[in-house]
């Protein structure tokens, strides 16, 4: 799936690569010695009797080098010579790229709208569901959803799939069902290198980050001019607003990362979304039992564009009638390692609760 993706980016009679912002320049997974100077540190850390090859990063199944000085490290990236305690070592995957997922999704949608049979329902909110009885006579089936803009009847024949991301539970839970997944707030905001440039007559372009950044808290990405700066913030209900407290650590932190762009990020909007944390970590894919024809798909974490289009793959063929055991043998896994069974659950007493929780 995610080779589908970069073959769309890398086809050359396709502007979708440049409408999302697509950078080949790879990944640096920065460390401080032992720990990253971050939130939870402003000094730098000593590295004194401690192994050179001290790192904070996660094994990642990525093409990657060791870089082990802070002289590689900056020669590398050189925007990253302002920090007051530069890197001490980092891991280089040289094959990683990225995108702007946002520019990405309104693109695709704008191509499905004028090149496809789609229909998108902008403002449109789920308020209600109604079932009734289904063929089997043994679960129910969706009749109607009933939103802030008027009724949808769904037909016998319709499948739904409910792949609202965090907000999948409160659609669920319009149907007395409960689905184990958790909004990981995530806070982002951009600045402008061309505008970096034009504040700072000082900075030059190599300057700016040129790839993706990271560090323990903070994850930075060049996306044609834009300059993405997240990180993780924390777990406060469906709250799209950013913490005050929160947000003066996220700022803090992002100067803390690069400095030369200290005059701009104090006016740069933060935005807040959610990551939809499954409780097991696995991914929700594939039929719910609770209801004919309802099909989940949630729960990726921060890997949601990563994986949108293997998913949808699988929800796709799942509709279609090809059973699991026929996807096993064309593609290799087990998509029922993610079926929603047993995970998503008929709870009609705890669906309430939650209900009367969330205010749905």
């Amino acid at each position: 799936a995610v080779h589908d993706m970069m073959a769309m980016f890398e086809n050359r009679r396709d502007d979708m690569a440049k409408k999302a912002g697509y950078n080949k320049m790879g990944s640096l997974a920065v460390s401080y010695g032992d720990d990253p100077v971050g939130a939870l540190g402003v000094s730098p850390p000593s590295t004194e009797g401690k192994p050179k090859d001290s790192t904070s990063t996660q094994n990642s199944y990525e093409p990657s080098r060791r870089i082990e000085s802070t002289d590689q490290v900056l020669a590398l990236e050189p925007s990253l010579r302002f920090q007051a305690f530069p890197p001490t070592s980092a891991k280089y995957e040289y094959e990683a790229v990225s995108a702007s997922s946002g520019r990405f999704t309104k693109e695709l949608a704008r191509r499905c709208v004028s090149d496809f049979d789609v229909n998108f329902l902008y403002g449109t909110k789920v308020k209600a569901i109604t079932t009734t009885q289904g063929k089997d006579g043994k679960k129910p089936r969706i009749s109607e959803v009933q939103t802030n803009q008027g009724v949808i009847s769904v037909p016998e024949d319709v499948h739904v799939v409910v792949m609202a991301g965090a907000w999948t539970p409160h659609v669920l839970a319009l149907m007395d069902v409960y689905a184990p997944v958790y909004p990981l707030k995530g806070y982002a905001m951009s600045v402008s290198a061309q505008e970096a440039l034009r504040t700072n007559r000082a900075l030059k372009p190599q300057d700016l980050p040129s790839r993706i950044v990271c560090d323990k808290y903070m994850y930075t990405t060049r996306l044609g001019d834009e300059i993405r700066i997240t990180s993780i913030g924390e777990f406060s209900e469906w709250n799209t607003q950013p913490t005050p407290h929160v947000d003066e650590h996220f700022r803090r932190e992002a100067i803390r990362q690069f400095p030369q762009l200290k005059e701009l990020i104090p006016k740069a909007k933060t935005y807040c979304g959610h990551r939809p944390f499954v409780s097991d970590g696995i991914l929700l894919l594939g039929a719910a039992n609770t209801h004919e024809k309802l099909y989940v798909s949630c729960g990726p974490g921060s890997n949601g564009w990563k994986l949108a289009m293997g998913s949808g793959d699988v929800i796709a063929r799942l509709i279609s009638g090809q059973t699991t055991e026929q996807m096993k043998e064309e593609l290799g896994f087990d998509a029922d390692a993610f079926s929603p069974a047993g995970r998503v659950l008929y709870s009609p007493l705890f669906a309430k609760m939650c209900r009367a929780r969330w205010d749905v």
